[in-house]
């Protein structure tokens, strides 16, 4: 059975702090290391870019996932104390997390602190629990150089929401939603401002999304693609690393404040560099189920599309990386879903 020492407390303005104080079998030097260094947080926590001076920056961006941290180092004691704003861009309120190392005879004790403000609630925030626990897990082997994979949290989630949650975790009003969708990774020849450039510059856009395409170079900014066959609003605009937008398909005859006869979806771009090349993650969803495989046979073709031109390659025509995408997936491209 899983010993769980994490705490989830009500704060007296009625907000929130999950809070550890774990014993590290390590020196004091090297847990601040951990906590510090972005060669050794690479190891345990994700790509991580900071300023270590207060008012400095202290950027998360997670492994194999679309979550980003942004934040403010608001308190620092080399050695000892750090302290930032947690502010994910997924739309949650901005908290704030505190790192204590204190020397112990076994190593030292690694406190940490992760306060919430009154605009959350407990089900909300439960998750972080879990989720601290099965990091500082992985510290004493991150420190030490190793590189650990993000566990599988399921179990210590299901144990944190069991003791704090109980019967409050699900509303008997609610209803739980699964969403089908679409996710791929590619490698793309960099530097990752080029590909940036061809993901949201009118020039470029056509080249992959075909003429009269363009993207406004801001969050709110309008989205219209193929010809205004795709509709939409930029959510997020992070350049060069995040581009979000709304996905909206229309008939080319709608007019402009036409409703679209299909669910509204969300398009999210990442973009993380990896040495001379670049990791593009994209996730598309909700997509019905019906049109998931020719969701996935389009984006395949896309990034081909997407790829060729930015190695310099030779760009067939997007009908010769249909048929071979169409094969792929299974779809008959003379009888697609409607």
């Amino acid at each position: 059975m899983i010993s769980l020492d994490g705490s989830v407390q009500k704060t007296t303005d009625g907000g929130f702090v999950v809070a550890f104080d774990r014993s590290i079998d390590r020196p004091p030097g090297r847990v601040w290391t951990a906590l510090t260094d972005p060669k050794v947080l690479a190891n345990w926590l994700g790509d991580v870019e900071l300023e270590l001076r207060i008012g400095g920056a202290y950027l998360i961006r997670f492994r194999k996932i679309s979550v980003v941290m942004t934040g403010t180092i608001t308190a620092l004691e080399p050695g000892q104390l750090l302290e930032y704003t947690w502010k994910e861009n997924y739309g949650m309120p901005a908290s704030k997390v505190r790192w204590e190392v204190v020397p112990a005879d076994s190593g030292c004790r690694l406190k940490l602190s992760h306060t919430f403000t009154a605009d959350c609630v407990l089900s909300e925030i439960i998750g972080f629990a879990g989720g601290w626990h099965a990091f500082l897990n992985a510290i004493p082997a991150g420190s030490d150089g190793q590189f650990v994979e993000y566990a599988d949290e399921k179990e210590l989630d299901a144990g944190y929401r069991a003791r704090y949650l109980g019967d409050q975790e699900q509303d008997p009003n609610a209803t739980f939603v699964k969403t089908s969708g679409v996710r791929m990774e590619r490698l793309l020849p960099g530097p990752v401002e080029r590909v940036w450039e061809h993901l949201t510059n009118t020039q470029l856009l056509k080249a992959w999304f075909g003429e009269k395409s363009h993207i406004e170079p801001r969050q709110g900014g309008a989205v219209r693609l193929m010809d205004g066959h795709i509709r939409g609003t930029v959510t997020q605009w992070q350049p060069p690393h995040r581009l979000s937008y709304t996905w909206n398909v229309f008939a080319p005859s709608d007019p402009p404040d036409a409703a679209s006869a299909y669910p509204e979806s969300y398009l999210m771009l990442t973009l993380e560099p990896r040495g001379d090349r670049v990791l593009l993650v994209l996730n598309h969803l909700p997509v019905l189920e019906r049109f998931e495989k020719q969701t996935a046979m389009g984006w395949h073709t896309f990034l081909d599309i997407l790829t060729d031109t930015l190695a310099g390659r030779n760009v067939r025509t997007r009908q010769e990386y249909s048929v071979r995408n169409a094969v792929r997936y299974g779809v008959d491209l003379n009888n697609l879903q409607r």
